[in-house]
């Protein structure tokens, strides 16, 4: 089971921004997460809120915004002062500083809207398709991008009573989904319960897997038993100590 930073080292550091990917890289993890939106100005930054007003010192709607506006919002202050300063960052950027080695879970935030940019941008970088996993709560979007994108790993978000309804054929119609627009897996809310009544058919399609966000050991390793394939979390470091155990 691969351990994937989410957002980042994001319990140490301010979630999707530089300094929280790199620390997360010095605690050998084996992928990093981030969540991408699209600028005004067609732009991919890496921000998980459609505003800035959460993380950023200013309030800008991303897709309202041109990045020459956003890059100047400080994004660290509100986890800590000692992070003041830190900067919304480009997708492009991210990318081509981490290793080549790690994988990079990149979770699109934004609509349908975003699906040709997206297309285009990440056709740029086909030499490292083996290690970029694209996800996504959307499903016509990543069918879209499955579509674009055949070669590239695309998994469907799913969170059972969130974007998927709660009803008795619940797992039969995402299994039908996922398999329907040709992805190559599903990521999955750290719902036990769920995950359990999954496993068997999720091994038994060989698709990837992935849970957030686990920071708990001991549930990491009850997933890690499932046949999970990679898990999210804030706390690399502890998470992969204990499995380590």
């Amino acid at each position: 089971m691969k351990i994937i930073a989410h957002r980042g080292a994001s319990f140490y550091a301010p979630e999707n921004t530089m300094t929280a990917f790199d620390l997360a890289m010095t605690f050998g993890v084996d992928g990093l997460e981030m969540d991408i939106h699209m600028t005004k100005d067609k732009k991919i930054v890496i921000i998980h809120d459609d505003s800035t007003g959460r993380t950023g010192t200013r309030n800008y709607k991303v897709k309202n915004s041109k990045f020459e506006t956003l890059k100047k919002i400080d994004v660290g202050s509100w986890f800590d002062p000692k992070f003041k300063g830190e900067k919304i960052p480009l997708l492009e950027s991210v990318i081509n500083k981490v290793p080549d080695y790690l994988d990079l879970y990149i979770e699109i935030k934004s609509g349908v809207e975003i699906t040709e940019v997206f297309y285009e941008f990440i056709k740029g970088y086909e030499f490292r398709k083996n290690q970029i996993i694209i996800i996504s709560f959307n499903y016509n979007l990543i069918k879209n991008l499955k579509a674009l994108l055949p070669d590239y790993k695309i998994l469907w978000i799913v969170e059972y009573g969130y974007n998927v309804p709660i009803e008795k054929n619940m797992y039969k119609n995402v299994f039908k989904k996922i398999d329907a627009a040709n992805l190559d897996g599903i990521s999955t809310l750290a719902d036990l319960t769920h995950c359990i009544r999954m496993a068997k058919d999720i091994k038994k399609n060989k698709w990837l897997w992935n849970v957030w966000t686990v920071d708990n050991p001991h549930l990491a390793k009850q997933l890690m038993n499932l046949g999970v394939t990679s898990l999210s979390t804030n706390r690399p470091d502890w998470i992969i100590k204990h499995i380590a155990n």
